[in-house]
């Protein structure tokens, strides 16, 4: 008697649990927890698909148009409204500020850094203000990026440059894709 005790008291446990977990949310009916975190599914795809080189073409398309300080437009960028157009072209959302960009993606070794990269500059080593797209990688470790200078508009800079050589501050990769080797 105690045996159909024990199975019956078990086949309602079963049963308790199995109706009070049906009334669950699942992962798909869930929000996000955090919106600011949540891509749609044409931005996971590109994070994954898109390749360095894919921006930099994209981004050739606009040398010679004028810096514009707070725009982000063809008509004109400033330097965090080029690489956040450019990456938003290729759907990839990136912050609107260099140091909001700063904050994405993963840190990169100057030794590791590949075509579509971000690489950001600063006055000092707690200052980044000014951000361009790595579009070519020497094996010397020098790169060529390009940004939206203030006196020339969208342009290609070495890195070592002497304005720039200098002012380095690192380099963040945002496709998911340059991580798999």
């Amino acid at each position: 008697m105690n045996f159909k005790r024990i199975l019956t008291l078990s086949f309602l446990l079963i049963a308790a649990f199995s109706f009070a977990y049906a009334g669950q949310p699942t992962t798909s009916d869930a929000a996000p927890d955090n919106t600011e975190d949540y891509c749609d599914h044409a931005e996971f795809e590109a994070l994954f698909n898109v390749r360095g080189s894919d921006l930099i073409t994209k981004a050739k398309d606009f040398i010679g148009t004028p810096y514009r300080y707070g725009h982000s437009s063809p008509s004109g960028f400033d330097c965090s409204g080029f690489t956040s157009y450019i990456y938003k072209c290729l759907n990839i959302s990136l912050g609107r500020s260099s140091r909001d960009q700063w904050k994405q993606g993963l840190s990169v070794n100057k030794a590791e850094i590949q075509v579509g990269d971000l690489v950001f500059f600063g006055s000092n080593k707690h200052n980044i203000g000014h951000v361009g797209i790595v579009c070519e990688v020497s094996d010397d470790g020098t790169f060529k990026f390009i940004h939206s200078s203030c006196s020339h508009g969208v342009t290609i800079s070495d890195s070592e440059d002497g304005y720039y050589s200098h002012r380095y501050r690192g380099a963040r990769r945002i496709l998911e894709g340059s991580f798999v080797s």
